[in-house]
């Protein structure tokens, strides 16, 4: 009967449009599942999934910091090529929502916040190289490295709630700070995607 009574209450309350939990999906970076905690006028959100892949100057430049760090003692150097996996990673955001600043437009909120990400990725380095005294060229085994990057960053975002559905859609756009391992090295990210509300 108690189990009963509270199955009911809860049924009560969501159909009274009292929703503190959101999951979804999420576009952007990171695209992937996105789940959203909330409590009065904040919210704690969670984001886990896969991350834009990075350009190729990036690649090049981590192979002359992964390089330089072996000290190999060699005379010449040529890289020639990368493979790399999806970067995966996690988002952690503490939200303050404010009402939209038009009474017009009920239901639709902004809000910023902090927070940090944790995101790890692999990546494969072809290269060649020469020894002292000798002119040829020599091919490296192919060498597999593991970039792990933790950082804090910013986010400013706006939400729509339903009037009639439990669904809500956002957007928003990230500064991301590195902190480990490449300090100070800054991204722009963006996201959209919607919650089921519970």
């Amino acid at each position: 009967m108690r189990k009963a009574l509270t199955v009911v209450l809860l049924l009560t309350i969501s159909i009274a449009g009292y929703s503190q939990m959101g999951i979804g999906v999420r576009l952007g970076d990171p695209s992937g599942i996105t789940f959203k905690k909330y409590n009065g006028d904040n919210a704690l959100e969670l984001s886990i999934g896969r991350f834009s892949q990075r350009n190729s100057g990036f690649f090049n430049s981590r192979f002359d910091i992964w390089f330089d760090d072996q000290q190999f003692g060699y005379t010449d150097v040529n890289f020639q090529s990368f493979k790399s996996s999806a970067p995966i990673g996690l988002q952690v955001h503490y939200l303050m929502h404010k009402d939209w600043f038009a009474s017009e437009f009920d239901g639709l909120q902004w809000y910023y916040g902090f927070g940090g990400q944790l995101r790890a990725q692999t990546f494969t380095f072809a290269y060649r190289y020469k020894i002292d005294g000798n002119s040829n060229w020599i091919n490296a085994p192919n060498e597999k490295v593991t970039d792990l990057d933790i950082g804090a960053d910013g986010v400013l975002g706006a939400e729509y709630e339903f009037e009639d559905v439990p669904i809500r859609i956002f957007t928003d756009v990230t500064l991301f700070m590195e902190v480990v391992d490449n300090p100070f090295l800054f991204w722009f990210q963006y996201g959209i995607g919607g919650r089921y509300m519970f």
